[in-house]
Formats: structure tokens, C-alpha cells, sequence
């Protein structure tokens, strides 16, 4: 049998540096790959393509 005892209080609470640690890894394991070389250019060209589309033209009107 295992006995797992917490600090009063922070019951409800993660730790914020644990958040951010895994929040991390997903993105430092994916810069480390060569998919993210290749991935990289090919999301900028489809973000301005898109932002040159009448739909992107739009949509960039409404977040102003």
C-alpha cells in the first residue's frame, strides 16, 4: 500500500514550474526534429498565403 501526503493547502494546485516544464517539452522535442525545418518555411508561406485570399483579407480587417 502507498501513502501519499501533501502540504495543507495546496490540495487544488499544480506546480506552476511542472506546467511549465511539460508545457516545453512538446515544443523543445519538435524544434529538435528535422520536421520543424521543414515545417517552418512551409507554415509561413501558407500564413501569408492565406492572409492574401479575400477570406485572410477579411479576417485581418476584423482583429484590427
Amino acid at each position: 500500500m502507498t501513502t501519499t501526503t501533501f502540504q495543507p493547502g495546496t490540495e487544488h494546485h499544480a506546480s506552476t514550474d511542472a506546467l511549465h516544464a511539460v508545457a516545453e517539452f512538446p515544443v523543445a522535442w519538435f524544434e529538435a526534429t528535422p520536421a520543424y525545418l521543414v515545417l517552418r518555411p512551409v507554415g509561413a508561406f501558407l500564413r501569408e498565403w492565406v492572409a492574401a485570399t479575400p477570406a485572410g483579407y477579411l479576417l485581418g480587417l476584423l482583429k484590427r
